[in-house]
Order: C-alpha cells, then sequence, then structure tokens
C-alpha cells in the first residue's frame, strides 16, 4: 500500500512539473537589435518542434529542436517561411534573424545572430559552466 501511495505521489509531482522547473532554453526573435547590415531581417518564431509560439521568449528543452520561422512580405514579395534545425544548450537564450541572399530577391536563410546565457537559470539550477555567475 505504502509502495502504491509512493508511486501515485512521484507520478502526481512529475505531472506538476512546470517548465522552469529543469534546465531550459529560449527562442526569441531577433527584433529589438536593429542590424547594421540591410540584408540582415527580423523573423517571426512560428513554431517549435510543431508546436505554434505563442509565448515568444517561453522556456524550450535543452538540445534539437525543429524551429519554423517566418519573413513578411517586402517589396512586393510575400510573405515567406522556413524551418531549421536548432540544438540549444540549458540556460541559454538563442536570438534567430534571417540573412537575405540579395537585397533584391526573396532568398533568405535564418541563423542564431547571437546567443547569450541566461543568469537566472544558470543561478537556478548551479550552471556555473555556461559563463554565468
Amino acid at each position: 500500500m505504502k509502495r502504491l501511495l509512493a508511486l501515485t505521489l512521484l507520478a502526481s509531482t512529475a505531472a506538476l512539473a512546470g517548465p522552469y522547473d529543469q534546465p531550459y532554453s529560449q527562442i526569441r526573435s531577433e527584433r529589438h537589435f536593429p542590424p547594421s547590415d540591410p540584408k540582415v531581417i527580423p523573423v517571426l518564431i512560428n513554431r517549435v518542434d510543431d508546436v505554434t509560439v505563442y509565448d515568444k521568449k517561453g522556456p524550450v528543452p535543452p538540445g534539437p529542436h525543429k524551429v519554423t520561422v517566418d519573413v513578411g512580405p517586402r517589396k512586393g514579395y510575400p510573405a515567406t517561411q522556413v524551418t531549421f534545425d536548432l540544438e540549444t544548450k540549458p540556460c541559454t537564450a538563442y536570438y534567430i534573424a534571417a540573412r537575405l541572399e540579395s537585397l533584391t530577391l526573396q532568398r533568405w536563410e535564418p541563423f542564431v545572430r547571437f546567443e547569450e546565457p541566461l543568469a537566472d537559470c544558470a543561478k537556478k539550477f548551479n550552471l556555473a559552466s555556461n559563463g554565468v555567475k
């Protein structure tokens, strides 16, 4: 009986664990840091692992992800979308942007413009090896 109670309690505790209860990563649109390169433009994070992103700074578990990003319509071109692979590290935010092949063409590819440690996450999970103290 005690074993059954312990297993039930353990299962319910795991079910209650939230996304911030373990090390996490964030995948963000790089809209707040205007680039000096005119071929670098902002994207909209659409989906991560086939799940629509509503909270643009929401956590994702560290590891491999399929990230779908959109570039809005521009200069007579319709909006376009690309899905790419991104391997994330714990307690790290990734800022995604798009690099145009040419200012006059529609072709572009997403890239991580920069990444930064998430200090609160690293502190909470004692991950000083991530470069955060």
